[in-house]
């Protein structure tokens, strides 16, 4: 086993020394002829299968995923929701609030508020 350097700056020097001889060489999308250009076309989509993946002995490999939109229940409630945007920023109020403002602009209808308690 090498020996380690006393020092850690010349061990740093020596691995900066080995990372300049590697080269690096960046890969990009192949050229493609002109002639060929016209009958290819990309496709970026989706796979959705319709039964699931077995192997030999009939165990689910992978199984087709059920399209999930579940109903997003906040954890405040509207009233509450609407004090806590008027509260000063350095209240955690306020930063709840401005979270479940944030859910609402991602899901949409989704986001439902929770309902007050009565009594």
């Amino acid at each position: 086993m090498p020996a380690l350097p006393e020092n850690p700056n010349e061990f740093l020097n020596q691995w900066e020394e080995e990372e300049k001889k590697i080269p690096v060489i960046a890969e990009s999308e192949p050229k493609l002829d002109k002639e060929v250009e016209p009958y290819i076309e990309k496709l970026e989509k989706e796979i959705y299968l319709t039964k699931p993946i077995t192997d030999d002995g009939g165990q689910p490999l992978i199984s087709p995923p059920a399209p999930q939109h579940p109903i997003i229940t906040l954890p405040i409630s509207k009233l509450v929701y609407g004090l806590g945007l008027k509260k000063k920023v350095t209240e955690s109020l306020r930063w709840l609030s401005e979270w479940c403002f944030r859910l609402v602009k991602i899901f949409g209808n989704r986001v439902v508020f929770r309902e007050e308690k009565q009594g």
